[in-house]
């Protein structure tokens, strides 16, 4: 009976210890990979937080009606690794952001994962949610 008692507190540590780790969902169960696309827009937002970053855009469609997007990028600490920071974001330039779109969207407007994000001044950051390799810069 002790034994087992003694236990139950290594139990409780391994279970919270752990979680974090169940918490990561998988991009592919999220976004659809085998459509990937691009999109060009100004971005409106940003959410600078953990577990992911978060860039908002207003995109226009083909019929010119503009868009809401959001993009949700890797953590803010892979991205600063990488070199990709929210200095380098400009609010009035556009930005061109290669997604892997939702399978749904329960938020107003489209939402996908960032795969590579191009500047106006042509540098590229993959900023794309890898486990656990997060964003590497691109030429």
């Amino acid at each position: 009976m002790r034994v087992g008692l003694a236990i139950l507190p290594v139990v409780f540590l391994l279970l919270i210890s752990t979680s974090p780790l169940a918490a990561h969902h998988s991009v592919k169960s999220e976004f659809d990979s085998s459509r990937a696309m691009s999109i060009t827009g100004m971005i409106t937002r940003i959410e600078w937080t953990n577990p992911h970053v978060w860039i908002y855009l207003n995109v226009k469609d083909a019929d010119g009606r503009t868009v809401p997007w959001r993009v949700e990028l890797a953590a803010t600490g892979a991205l600063t690794r990488a070199g990709f920071e929210k200095t380098v974001l400009d609010f009035e330039k556009p930005v061109t952001i290669q997604v892997w779109p939702a399978f749904q969207d329960p938020h107003d407007g489209r939402a996908g994962d960032g795969r590579l994000l191009t500047l106006q001044d042509g540098r590229s950051f993959d900023v794309s949610d890898k486990w656990p390799d997060h964003a590497i810069p691109v030429k």
